[in-house]
């Protein structure tokens, strides 16, 4: 059985770190949740590379950015603003 995991900063340089380990033992981990404050560019890679199906962006023109990304499955994208 996988272990859930939420990363909260995976963009940031302690979040990308466990993203590298994370990404070594793909098998054992689901990461369920990614959140980020503005780089909406890595969170999206992020999101594609583990199949995360929910994200948190903080800062809202990013949050607006990562709304018009693609993604080959189904995500549910948050912040803490009213739209």
């Amino acid at each position: 059985m996988k272990k859930k995991i939420a990363v909260l900063g995976s963009t940031g340089s302690i979040g990308k770190n466990l993203i590298k380990i994370l990404k070594k033992d793909k098998n054992n981990f689901e990461i369920v949740l990614l959140t980020a404050e503005k780089n909406y560019l890595e969170l999206s890679k992020q999101a594609k590379l583990f199949k995360v199906k929910n994200l948190i962006i903080t800062d809202k023109n990013s949050y607006l950015k990562l709304k018009k990304k693609k993604f080959s499955h189904k995500v549910k994208i948050y912040s803490n603003f009213l739209s």
